[in-house]
C-alpha cells in the first residue's frame, strides 16, 4: 500500500488488523461471521440482562473470545501501549465529543421529541447508590468498543475484498455503519427514537471512532468513551443531588 492509501491524521507504519490478504488473520467469510456472531450473541445476552452481576461484560466475554478464536496470538493487535502523545489525543477527543454530544443533542431536542436516559433518571441524589453504577459502566463501554470496532474490521475487510473499495473509501465505510450500528444499540434505551438514537448517537460515535483510527488501538477510545460517559451521568447525578 502506498502513502496515498492512508489518511494525514493516520499514525505512521501502522495498519488496522485483519482486513487484508497480507495479514495473518484475514477476515474471511466465516471468520467476519464469527466476529458478527459473537457481537450479536453478546449484545442480547447483555439486553435481556442475562448473567446477573456478569451482565455488564456480555459484551466483553463473546466479542473477546471471538477474536481470540480467530486470530489466535494475534488477537492482541486490537490493544497497543498507550505512549505519552495518547494524553493530549484522549483529552482534544473528549473535549470535542462533549462540544459535539451537547450541540447535537440541543439541535435534535429542538426539532424532535427526545427520551431521557434511564441511567439519568435513576439516580436519586446518593453517592453509595450512584456508585455501582459507574462503575459497571467500565466493562459495559469496554464491550461497545468492541461491539463497534469488531463490526468496523468486517466493513472494513468487506470493503476492500469484496467491493474492491481502496483502502480510504473502505474506511469511511466502515465507519459510517458501525456508528449507525452503535447508534442502533442505544434503540432500546431512547425508546426506540430512531432520530435520537441513530443519528444522535451516531455522530458522537464517529467522533469517538477518531483516537482508535488514529492509533489502532482500543484502549484510547475506550478511555475516552468512559470519561464521557461518566461527565454526562456525572452532571445528572449532581442535577438529582439538587432534587
Amino acid at each position: 500500500m502506498s502513502k496515498s492509501d492512508f489518511f494525514r491524521f493516520e499514525r505512521k507504519n501502522d495498519d488496522f488488523p485483519f482486513y487484508s490478504e497480507l495479514q495473518s488473520p484475514s477476515l474471511n467469510l466465516k471468520n467476519s461471521l464469527i466476529f458478527l456472531i459473537a457481537v450479536a450473541v453478546g449484545f442480547a445476552l447483555f439486553l435481556i440482562g442475562f448473567g446477573g452481576p456478569v451482565q455488564p461484560f456480555m459484551n466483553v466475554i463473546f466479542p473477546l473470545a471471538a477474536v481470540i478464536f480467530v486470530a489466535r496470538s494475534q488477537w492482541t493487535s486490537l490493544f497497543r501501549k498507550l505512549v505519552a502523545k495518547d494524553i493530549l489525543l484522549i483529552v482534544g477527543t473528549y473535549i470535542v465529543n462533549l462540544i459535539v454530544t451537547f450541540g447535537v443533542g440541543f439541535i435534535i431536542s429542538k426539532l424532535f421529541d427526545v427520551s431521557a436516559n434511564p441511567v439519568g433518571e435513576s439516580f436519586n441524589g446518593s453517592f453509595a447508590d450512584a456508585l455501582p453504577t459507574f462503575l459497571k459502566m467500565v466493562p459495559m463501554l469496554f464491550g461497545e468498543e468492541l461491539i463497534t470496532i469488531l463490526p468496523f474490521l468486517v466493513v472494513l475487510a468487506f470493503g476492500v475484498k469484496v467491493l474492491k473499495l481502496g483502502r480510504k473509501p473502505a474506511i469511511i465505510l466502515a465507519v459510517l455503519v458501525s456508528a449507525v450500528l452503535f447508534g442502533a444499540y442505544h434503540l432500546p434505551t431512547y425508546n426506540w427514537n430512531i432520530v435520537q438514537a441513530v443519528i444522535g448517537i451516531g455522530i458522537a460515535r464517529t467522533v469517538l471512532l477518531y483516537p482508535y483510527l488514529k492509533t489502532k488501538n482500543i484502549w484510547t477510545s475506550f478511555i475516552v468513551h468512559v470519561m464521557n460517559d461518566w461527565t454526562l451521568f456525572g452532571l445528572a447525578f449532581i442535577s438529582s443531588m439538587h432534587h
